[in-house]
């Protein structure tokens, strides 16, 4: 009886556990260093090789946007550039999200 009630809850336990989702596999594309890069430490773009996602990462892919190329201001000065929200090159910040 033992043996039965064991087999039973064995293969009701595997029949679960194959029910679960296979996690999805991206393509993953090679790292090209942009203004986020300095001194050897680069940062990986969502998608680029060599990028660990984060709670933030897995938030803010659900809610992409296009990203525009950078058309300088008047901000920027002496070849530092200041990229506005959306714009490639932008790093998001705590302000960014309350927009």
């Amino acid at each position: 009886m033992k043996n039965l009630i064991l087999a039973t809850a064995m293969i009701f336990g595997m029949s679960f556990s194959n029910a679960q989702d296979a996690p999805k596999k991206e393509s993953m594309k090679e790292h090209k260093c942009s203004a986020s890069c300095k001194s050897g430490t680069h940062m990986y773009a969502h998608g680029e090789k060599g990028h660990v996602c984060t709670d933030a990462c897995k938030k803010s892919a659900k809610t992409t946007m296009a990203m525009k190329d950078h058309v300088c201001t008047a901000a920027c000065k002496n070849g530092k550039h200041i990229y506005a929200h959306g714009e490639k090159g932008h790093i998001c910040t705590a302000a960014c999200k309350t927009m």
